[in-house]
């Protein structure tokens, strides 16, 4: 499973990669603790961790939600692969 972090409208968005299109999971909000967090009102809700280095920020994240626990990891581009817990 892969997912993707890109912006869409002007703000950030979190998808689920599929094989025609891509799963828009919801625009990503930074809280007060520096997390990123979904916020739907239908469907699942989902949390990032940034957990790389001081040194590079964005490579890797921990995410949670109701429907995956695991570690995304920077590929290329906006592209990340997930590896679950």
């Amino acid at each position: 499973m892969k997912f993707l972090i890109k912006v869409k409208n002007g703000s950030v968005h979190l998808f689920r990669q599929g094989d025609w299109l891509d799963e828009d999971l919801g625009e990503l909000k930074k809280t007060i603790s520096g997390k990123l967090v979904t916020k739907n009102f239908f469907g699942p809700n989902y949390e990032l961790e940034d957990i790389s280095g001081f040194f590079s920020k964005g490579q890797k994240y921990k995410i949670s939600g109701d429907d995956v626990e695991g570690v995304l990891v920077k590929e290329r581009g906006d592209r990340y692969k997930y590896i679950e817990e």
